[in-house]
């Protein structure tokens, strides 16, 4: 009999590994949760280790057999890619066959622009583009030439909608100070202990953190705890007054991270104290959070709301949490200010990417795969 251990990241993946290792006739032993190594592995998922069996007869060549692990990321890329062309295809499959069933003559374009210009507008509605913002788009498609490039100049137009994506911008002024807001329940804690996270170990910055959340002791408390596992100075600033006295503590500080109450945009006294917190610290960068899953029209009353801030930069959250991707398209169109960053788990520091107008273009013109 052979044994064998598996390291995997799930059980799916383990079971992949275990069956071109051993057969389909392993049996598995046991299965537990491995924490990962390193600084990092705090704040990672943990492994799923799996020990398995088979008669010493049934063992496959894994040289022969067994994908490589390192290649499991790029086959579900490839996989990903391949399913958006199999949509692509398919709409323009579905195009095709209206054309035929409505009996249109080739030279006849104006019945063909109409089928395909209801059937792309349907499209985009399902992914959750509001109306206003399809008829803007479709207006300004190009129509001639085949589908194909029909859906490429709707690529087109869409990754223009987005526009060009934005980050956090260092300088050498000490410290920098950057401002988090948005409604509660968006995920600003989590999200500054990303930045912080990446501002640490690939920029080499040092960062301090202020929070001035002070409605929700968790929240303090949070904060805190990822201090205290990164070694990040941390004061909680309670009356706009302290400001003065805080920031002076942080004259050695590369980077100060500001972490604000969640405000209800309806609660006017709340936004009024978050304008003034805003004021006295005229921070040098802004960022408004906004979730995926928030309803369009709830958006434009948030935008409204935090119209007092002249300049600030957009963070997406919980895009992992939505299956259509039409809400990117609308929180651009109703800001008007660049999307710096998505946020797609509860991962510390990995959860965070810049923005990618290409790829986000592509999910909202069909494809469902992030």
């Amino acid at each position: 009999m052979k044994i064998k251990r598996y390291l995997a990241h799930d059980m799916q993946e383990a079971l992949i590994r275990i069956k071109a290792d051993l057969g389909k006739d392993a049996v598995i032993l046991s299965t537990k949760k491995v924490r990962q190594k390193g600084l990092f592995g705090i704040f990672k998922k943990p492994l799923i280790e799996v020990t398995a069996a088979c008669e010493d007869e049934k063992v496959i060549r894994r040289d022969e057999e067994m994908p490589k692990p390192e290649n499991l990321a790029l086959n579900l890329q490839l996989s990903q890619i391949k399913e958006l062309e199999k949509k692509i295809d398919s709409l323009e499959k579905t195009i095709k066959e209206v054309i035929k069933e409505t009996n249109v003559i080739p030279e006849a374009k104006e019945t063909p622009k109409k089928n395909f210009l209801d059937v792309m507008r349907e499209n985009l509605k399902k992914n959750g583009v509001e109306e206003e913002i399809v008829d803007g788009l479709l207006s300004k498609v190009n129509w001639d030439g085949s589908i194909n490039n029909v859906v490429n100049s709707m690529y087109k137009e869409i990754k223009k909608v987005l526009g060009t994506p934005a980050s956090l911008n260092l300088h050498s002024k000490h410290p920098q100070v950057v401002f988090f807001v948005g409604p509660t329940g968006v995920g600003k804690t989590t999200t500054i202990a990303k930045i912080a996270a990446k501002l640490m170990f690939e920029e080499g910055k040092k960062v301090g953190f202020i929070t001035a959340d002070t409605y929700r002791i968790a929240a303090v408390e949070q904060l805190k705890t990822y201090a205290e596992i990164m070694n990040i100075k941390t004061k909680v600033w309670y009356e706009v007054d302290e400001y003065d006295q805080i920031i002076k503590s942080f004259d050695d500080t590369d980077v100060i991270l500001v972490d604000t109450a969640g405000r209800s945009h309806k609660n006017q006294e709340h936004m009024d104290e978050l304008r003034a917190f805003v004021e006295k610290a005229s921070p040098d960068e802004v960022f408004l959070l906004l979730s995926a899953t928030t309803q369009p029209s709830v958006f434009k009353e948030i935008v409204n709301t935090y119209s007092f801030i002249d300049n600030y930069k957009v963070i997406i959250t919980k895009v992992d949490e939505v299956s259509t991707y039409g809400n990117i398209l609308n929180i651009k169109h109703y800001t008007q200010k660049p999307i710096a960053y998505v946020t797609t788990g509860q991962n510390v520091p990995d959860d965070i990417q810049q923005f990618n107008p290409e790829h986000f273009a592509k999910l909202i013109i069909g494809s469902k795969v992030l």
